[in-house]
Parts: structure tokens; C-alpha cells; sequence
């Protein structure tokens, strides 16, 4: 009887940690596309080199030839800042991928179905969103906003 009462509580356990571990993946995962929308918000307030270059220009009341010395140390920051963020990225994707492998180890093969599932819908929404960017950036080349002063929108929430 003790056995069998040890069995139903590990079986309770271990449907709990897989649940809770489902949970935490979502969580991450909202985590992530939060800061990701945090990030494309603050975005939108880092403008490109030309953009910076200009405000500086203006708000600093530079001469032509600083203006030329410092669109250099602009453009170099700027490419240093979108490179940070592909490397961000890269490492994030990396650690959601690492987590899904420990998840599965604690669920079901049905639940391994569903999560799988789940990153594919996630998948789908970020592949909509770079295509909805590169749209917006064709239609408005640069880093920073459009002549009208329109952004990309921000990536798509998770469910």
C-alpha cells in the first residue's frame, strides 16, 4: 500500500514538474518576446547613422567638418549595435532551445507534440513579423523612421 501511494505521489510530481515546466517555457518565452518588443521599442528611438548624425548635427550646432568626423564613430556604433542584437538573439534562441530538450525530458510524448507545436506557431508569427519589417524597410530605407515618421511594428505577441 505504501508503494503504491509512493508511485501516486511520484506520478503527481512529476505531472506537476512537467506542467510547471511548461509554464516557465511560456514564461521565458513571453520573457523573450517582451524584451524583444522592449528592444523594437527602444528601437524606434535608435535612429540610423544618417539620422543620428543629422540630429547631432543640428542639436549640437557641429561644423561640416565635425559632421565629418564623427559620421565615421556613428556608422561603427551603429553596425556594433546591430550586430549585439543578432548575437543577443542568437543566444536567446539557443537557451529556448536547450530548455525545450530538458522540458522534454520530464513530459509525455503527447506534451512533447504540443510544445513542439507550440514553437512552430511562435516560429510562424516571428518569420510574419521579419517579413512585415523588411516590407516596412524597403518602404523606408534606413534604421529610423519613415519620412512620416511610421515604425516597424513591434514582434508579435505570444499566446
Amino acid at each position: 500500500m505504501a508503494r503504491r501511494r509512493f508511485l501516486t505521489v511520484a506520478s503527481t510530481a512529476k505531472i506537476i514538474l512537467a506542467v510547471g515546466g511548461i509554464f516557465v517555457a511560456g514564461a521565458v518565452t513571453g520573457g523573450f518576446v517582451g524584451l524583444r518588443m522592449a528592444g523594437a521599442a527602444q528601437a524606434q528611438h535608435l535612429l540610423g547613422p544618417t539620422e543620428i548624425g543629422a540630429r547631432l548635427s543640428e542639436q549640437l550646432e557641429l561644423t561640416p567638418e565635425q559632421k565629418e568626423k564623427i559620421q565615421p564613430v556613428i556608422a561603427r556604433t551603429s553596425e556594433e549595435l546591430r550586430k549585439l542584437r543578432r548575437e543577443a538573439f542568437a543566444q536567446a534562441a539557443a537557451l529556448i532551445t536547450k530548455m525545450d530538450a530538458d522540458l522534454s525530458k520530464e513530459l509525455t510524448e503527447k506534451q512533447r507534440m504540443l510544445l513542439k507545436e507550440v514553437r512552430a506557431k511562435e516560429e510562424e508569427r516571428r518569420k510574419q513579423w521579419m517579413a512585415e519589417r523588411a516590407k516596412h524597410t524597403e518602404s523606408h530605407p534606413g534604421d529610423g523612421p519613415g519620412k512620416d515618421g511610421s515604425h516597424p511594428p513591434g514582434p508579435p505577441p505570444s499566446p
